[in-house]
């Protein structure tokens, strides 16, 4: 019985171990561990976990060294997109597949000197090098990444669009229209990316073939003077929240709402400092009112924030602030488990508590 209830109590710790993110919590990608200055040579990129009010759960790092070393510019605040899979499962991001620190500016070295790169985390906090390339970017920033869950990516960044990582069909080229862009999401099957460059700022939208050319639409426009970063939507896709990290009365996190016809700003919320913008995004659409997570723009000490939006006078609370020489940039939700997953280990420890029982 002793060994029984040991291998029960082994069984639960292994359970509790693979559980590591907790459902509901948020994922802040920081750059800096303390001691280094936040350089353009690259910074060790960390995964800081936090619960909704605010407090530190866990925090992983990502190998800045090895085979599977992953940097980011410390001082390109374009950088450090953070997106999470359709399904949830995993968390991507990209930077610069190189040991730390590079000897020069990561943004001005060539993908076939330091390949760009898309980093992967999944719902047991286990770090994969998922992609790269020697070619696209070069010379530039790759800001964001994004992927469908099932081995697919694609890259946002300075100079190449929105490029297809490949696996299912060789790398490709999706879109030049906008050959700027800064976060990028996968959504129900379509692309989705934010852009401050040219004349239609905003949201655009690509739908259809995603692993070759394909067609981007502007979707919410938010004006010649924009500056959109990350990006939420509900599931009926009438409701959307853009930050902005705008240094002016625009900056903050804008409402727009659909109509079913078109998309209209509703208002603007601000972070809690005047002519601070934000950068980072998570919204919880499933209570009543919406709830509003961000990143803040300050070049230091920059903040995790929360709005519960009631409306248009909706006020920021912060819940963290990044310490000396760190910075936070990516915000979503953590991973979380496939439910099969969760629904076989939960069956085999039941299993096993009852024959525990039995066998007293």
């Amino acid at each position: 019985m002793k060994a029984n209830l040991a291998a029960i109590l082994l069984l639960g710790s292994a359970l509790a171990a693979a559980a590591q993110f907790v459902p509901g919590n948020l994922a802040v990608l920081r750059l800096g561990d303390g001691s280094q200055a936040l350089a353009n040579t690259g910074n060790t990129v960390f995964l800081d976990e936090y619960n909704p009010q605010g407090g530190l759960a866990s925090s992983r790092q990502i190998p800045d060294s090895g085979a599977a070393a992953l940097i980011i510019s410390g001082s390109a605040t374009s950088e450090g997109g953070l997106s999470r899979s359709p399904d949830g499962q995993y968390l991507t991001f990209a930077g610069y597949h190189t040991p730390l620190p590079y000897g020069s500016s990561l943004a001005n070295s060539t993908a076939a000197a330091v390949p760009r790169a898309v980093g992967m985390v999944d719902a047991l906090g286990v770090f994969s090098l998922a992609a790269t390339t020697t070619s696209q970017y070069s010379g530039n920033n790759l800001r964001g990444a994004a992927t469908d869950g099932a081995g697919n990516f694609w890259g946002a960044g300075a100079n190449s669009g929105t490029y297809y990582f490949g696996n299912a069909s060789p790398g490709a080229t999706v879109q030049t229209t906008v050959a700027n862009t800064r976060v990028i999401q996968n959504l129900g099957g379509n692309l989705y990316f934010s852009t401050s460059s040219g004349s239609h700022r905003g949201i655009w939208e690509i739908s259809g073939t995603l692993t070759g050319p394909s067609t981007a639409l502007v979707l919410l426009d938010t004006g010649a003077t924009g500056s959109a970063y990350d990006f939420a939507f509900n599931s009926l896709m009438t409701i959307a929240y853009v930050a902005d990290d705008s240094t002016s009365a625009a900056g903050g996190i804008q409402r727009w709402d659909f109509n079913g016809a078109a998309w209209a700003l509703t208002y603007t919320l601000g972070t809690g400092v005047d002519k601070i913008g934000a950068r980072g995004l998570a919204v919880d659409f499933s209570g009543g009112d919406p709830i509003i997570y961000a990143t803040t723009g300050e070049a230091t000490a920059n903040r995790l924030i929360a709005i519960t939006d009631t409306g248009a006078g909706s006020a920021a609370i912060t819940l963290a602030t990044a310490s000396a020489n760190e910075i936070f940039r990516g915000l979503d939700f953590v991973p979380v488990p496939e439910p099969s997953v969760l629904t076989l280990a939960g069956l085999g420890a039941l299993l096993l508590i009852r024959g525990w029982r039995k066998a007293r």
